[in-house]
Parts: C-alpha cells; structure tokens; sequence
C-alpha cells in the first residue's frame, strides 16, 4: 500500500512540473503583449485606415516634395504616375507596377506582426472567423494597426520596387546586384535580404529604431549594430528632419532619433540620456557640410535654382555643377560621386 502511494504522488508531481513548463511560454508571451497594450493611450495617433494614411502620406506629408524613396524618381501627386526619366529608372520586368507609386513599410507589417498573438494564432485570437493572421490582427488589434498605418514607416516608393523587396530583411547584399537602371536598390530573392541605396540607409535605420522604441518589435542584436553604422554614415538631411515634423504635427509624435539630430544640430537642448547625446554629436562631427548654395547664374548660365532632377538638367555640365556647387545629391543615387548616369555616361 505504501508503495503505490509514493507512486501515486509522483505521477502528480510529475504531472504538475510538466503543467508548469508547458504554459511559461505562454504566460511570458501574454505578459509582453501586455505590456505593450497598457501604453496604448501613449502609442502615436495613426491614421484610421490604410487608405487614410495613403492618402495623407501622398497629399499631406510629401506635398512639394513627390519623390519616391529608394531611387528618387518624381512622381505627378495626382495620378501617382512615376517619371522613369527623372531617375534613370529602367522596369526590372513589371513595367505596369513600375509605372505606379505604392506605400512602402519600410519595417514590414509581416516582422511586425509576428510579433503579436492575433498574426501567429489568429484562429484563436479571432475564434469562428477564417481569417488570416493580418485580418485578424487589423479587425481585433489596436496596437498592430496603429503600427500598420503609422506615417513614420511609410514612404512612396516605386511599386516594383515596393514589390521585389517583399518582407525581406535589411542588410548588405553581396556583389552588385543592381536591376534597376540607375537606382541602386538591391534586392537578392535567394537570401530573402534587400539593401537599400547609400543615400537612405540612415533613413531605413531611423525608422527600424523608431519602430522598436514606439512598439516594441525587437531588433536583433546584429540588426541593431548595423543600424547604427547606417546611421551614423547617412545622417538625416534637410528633408527627413522637414517630414519628421510633418508628420509630428499629424500624429502628435516624432521619430526622436531625427529630432534629436535636428535638435543637437540647432544647438538646442534636447533630454535625451548622455549616451544618446554622445552618439548624436559624433554623428553631427562625422557629417559632411553642404555647400553654400548661390541663386545667381555662373558664367554658363547655371544656377541653384528649379532644377531638382535629371530630367531637368540640361547636360552633363549642368548635372556636375548641380551636384558640386548646390548640394544636389539627390541626382546622385548610388553616392558614387557622379551625377545622373542616364545624361552622364
């Protein structure tokens, strides 16, 4: 008798160890998402719908300025027609798509949402509904779609472009694997990797940190240093401090790790920790200075003035002066030093 009692009492206690384990995962999961829910009332406030944010985001943010994101191409604000000319952009093998902008999350809504329960178990989070796990997560989860139509991560981008990349990650790709004319966009299907052009990788890292500091989605620790060197070598420009405001004053949050850049630049106070202040201030020192721009024609006729791209430039001439004496990196994509391929063979 005694001996099937300590047997009993082991199976029980067998049986309660295995319980416990079983459900940690779980519990540790749901403790998480909590904690991001209980900061909702502190989340930005997001457009309500995808097509509300498309929307402000074409007429809103980038009015005056239409230029997609990763090959710099202009684009007409009301047809949303791309001007492959103004970029040397030349269709990969979707010219239909490639005609179009299309709004790009430059943190995908795929690593984001994995993230959330409603993306990884949407049958019980959206129970009776055969739903997808971004549907569930769009019908059931605030915070998800907060994320998902927040302006901070999206850009008008080339829809081929915005397509090839997918929801691969961010990282250097080998070679040069460029298709894309003369934007410098690599993207490498084999290795599910895409690596943005040199003049945006500062842009894509700000927007992965702003995307963990403000939801939560963790990046890993490989991620994170590259980010940073990205950063670092590609600080923010004129225009993202100009768009961060914009947005600001819509959303009633900025991307602090432009503003603070912005703020340190101004010589203006900021609260950010000595830390963060330090990086800042190496990134300022490491920074190039523009050339002092000059509205009055040079003995050829050129000027600082109206000319944006390459289709308006009138020769080779007019693209170097462009480049060397306003500023004008924009016509230089690839950040080879040599502006406008397509006029500058």
């Amino acid at each position: 008798m005694r001996h099937w009692l300590l047997l009993w009492m082991l199976v029980l206690l067998t049986a309660c160890n295995q319980g416990d384990a079983g459900s940690q995962p779980t519990a540790n999961s749901s403790s998480k998402e909590t904690k991001l829910e209980s900061n909702l009332a502190n989340l930005p406030k997001s457009p309500a719908s995808f097509e509300s944010a498309k929307k402000i985001l074409y007429n809103e943010i980038y009015k005056g300025h239409d230029i997609t994101f990763y090959c710099g191409c202009d684009y007409d604000p009301k047809s949303k027609i791309v001007d492959w000319k103004s970029c040397g952009y030349i269709p990969r093998k979707n010219p239909e798509r490639a005609s179009r902008i299309e709004a790009e999350h430059v943190m995908p809504a795929h690593q984001f949402g994995n993230f959330r329960q409603c993306w990884r178990e949407p049958k019980k989070v959206c129970a009776g509904k055969d739903v997808t796990g971004r549907q569930c997560c769009e019908a059931e989860d605030p915070l998800f779609e907060a994320a998902h139509n927040d302006l901070h991560n999206l850009f008008p981008a080339v829809g081929e472009v915005n397509g090839d990349r997918s929801n691969f990650n961010w990282g250097m790709v080998e070679g040069n694997k460029r298709e894309y004319g003369a934007c410098p966009m690599e993207v490498d299907e084999s290795i599910r990797r895409a690596e943005p052009p040199d003049v945006v990788k500062g842009n894509v890292a700000r927007v992965m940190f702003y995307m963990e500091d403000t939801y939560g989605f963790k990046l890993s620790d490989q991620d994170r240093k590259l980010f940073t060197v990205w950063s670092k070598k590609d600080p923010p420009d004129d225009w993202e401090i100009e768009r961060n405001q914009r947005i600001a004053a819509i959303e009633g949050k900025e991307n602090r790790f432009i503003s603070q850049y912005a703020n340190a630049k101004s010589a203006k106070s900021n609260v950010a920790s000595p830390a963060q202040i330090e990086e800042v201030v190496s990134v300022v020192k490491e920074s190039k200075p523009k050339p002092v721009t000059s509205a009055k024609p040079n003995k050829e006729g050129f000027s600082c003035e109206h000319k944006k791209n390459c289709g308006q430039m009138s020769s080779c001439a007019e693209a170097k002066f462009q480049l060397k004496n306003c500023g004008n990196s924009k016509i230089d994509g690839d950040g080879d030093g040599k502006p406008c391929a397509s006029i500058c063979k």
